[in-house]
């Protein structure tokens, strides 16, 4: 929303230079209101035992997230602990 109250441009033309649908856009304008939102930091939460030092990857999989966020995890993980932690990260 602070884009398009920078951009100058009509709903319309935001809406067609970012790839967006002009009802999609209304429905944000219409929810937030034309100014832009205060973005409040997401809570800290602390790890038990601090950081881990970190080790050569093993993964199988891994993601590199916007930020420096990093998501490892190896073969034969536990689906339901990584919908859970997925679904933590989501909320964030």
């Amino acid at each position: 929303m602070a884009a398009y109250c920078r951009s100058g441009q009509t709903q319309r033309e935001f809406a067609f230079r970012n790839d967006l649908s002009l009802s999609c856009l209304g429905v944000w304008l219409r929810k937030f209101g034309r100014r832009p939102a205060v973005l409040v930091p997401p809570p800290f939460i602390p790890l038990p035992g601090g950081l881990p030092t970190p080790a050569p990857s093993t993964a199988a999989y891994e993601i590199q997230f916007p930020g420096g966020l990093r998501l490892a995890v190896a073969r034969g993980f536990a689906r339901e602990e990584l919908e859970r932690l997925c679904q933590l990260l989501h909320r964030l």
